[in-house]
């Protein structure tokens, strides 16, 4: 985390999902799924609230909310746009990291190669890189 300003840098759409423990969850997408943080608010007790992170040009924002954390969607899941990182290798660094992995990696027929895998919520993200 540097000078970022979550106020003045948040454009587009930002999906918020919520979460049982915003720290565990942070930990995890940084240091597994290697996304930077961008940004942590906590309570005046220390209590990890929000975060937010960013791979490539997506980003996602974390809300600490147990009573919603990994509810049934109805089949929604995020898609996380590859642009610069080779997604094979990308994958392989993941499959090391025992991530679950949804769906293996693959070209699909709209011209993407992707592979899905289940986040430590419960949630689908679906990686995917131009082909």
């Amino acid at each position: 985390m540097s000078d970022y300003d979550h106020k003045k840098n948040v454009t587009g759409t930002l999906p918020v999902l919520p979460v049982r423990n915003v720290a565990e969850t942070l930990k995890y997408f940084t240091e597994t799924l290697e996304f930077s943080e961008l940004f942590q608010q906590a309570s005046e007790e220390g209590v990890a609230l929000n975060a937010q992170v960013q791979l490539e040009n997506c980003n996602l924002m974390f809300n600490l909310n147990p009573a919603d954390s990994g509810k049934e969607g109805g089949g929604v899941y995020f898609w996380i746009r590859i642009e610069n990182k080779n997604i094979d290798d990308y994958y392989q660094e993941l499959v090391k990291k025992n991530v679950e992995v949804v769906e293996e990696i693959k070209d699909q027929f709209w011209g993407d190669r992707s592979f899905t895998i289940r986040d430590c919520n419960g949630y689908l993200l679906a990686f995917n890189k131009a082909l």
